[in-house]
């Protein structure tokens, strides 16, 4: 008896949890915000985070309808090497390029720095000569079929006579995951503490 007590206040924690968890992942009308993320093949490293309204999404957003972008740039060893803030919408960096597919929640990639295929973020090519450099690139006439990222500090070509071993890195893919809201995780901690609650009292003995 006991035994199918337990089963039956199992089955009421896991039907409150679920419905709980239900009413608790209602996404806000305000703003989405992704964290982003990026390797290189030769161990540099760049996080950031940026946000945009809601009313966005389902569609591919670019600059212009960014509420906010941030990156920084890490060396193999994980020191700061330089940090990006843009004021947005109106970034000073004048070669500021980000796309984002709101459905695929994937960062274009794919085209060249200029493109909406592609992104350009770091330094302004059209004004700054030293700083870091983030940016997609593609030529067929320099070996290079498919677009690649690549971090660097200078103007020097992407391809060199030791690539893919340019400075400083390249390779790897920006990717970008979706920050939970403080509302959805209090939430979701509340459902947490209520099923291991309920999971924890015992049945009266028969």
């Amino acid at each position: 008896m006991k035994s199918i007590c337990n089963r039956i206040t199992a089955k009421v924690a896991v039907i409150a949890v679920t419905s709980m968890a239900a009413l608790f992942n209602v996404e806000s009308a305000d703003a989405a915000a992704f964290k982003l993320d990026w390797r290189g093949d030769q161990g540099y490293t760049a996080t950031g985070e940026f946000s945009y309204d809601d009313i966005y999404q389902g569609s591919v957003i670019s600059k212009d309808q960014l509420s906010e972008f941030a990156i920084s740039f890490f060396d193999p060893s994980g020191n700061l090497l330089q940090a990006f803030n843009y004021s947005l919408p109106n970034p000073a960096d004048t070669s500021f390029n980000f796309n984002f597919d709101t459905v695929t929640k994937k960062v274009l990639q794919t085209g060249n720095f200029d493109t909406a295929n592609g992104f350009d973020l770091g330094i302004d090519f059209n004004s700054t000569v030293s700083g870091l450099y983030f940016y997609t690139y593609v030529n067929p006439e320099e070996g290079l079929e498919t677009a690649r990222i690549f971090l660097k500090d200078d103007l020097s070509p992407e391809i060199c006579d030791t690539f893919p071993n340019c400075r400083l890195d390249n390779g790897g893919q920006l990717t970008a995951t979706l920050i939970p809201e403080p509302g959805a995780i209090l939430g979701l901690l509340a459902v947490a503490s209520l099923g291991s609650q309920l999971l924890k009292k015992k049945p009266a003995s028969i």
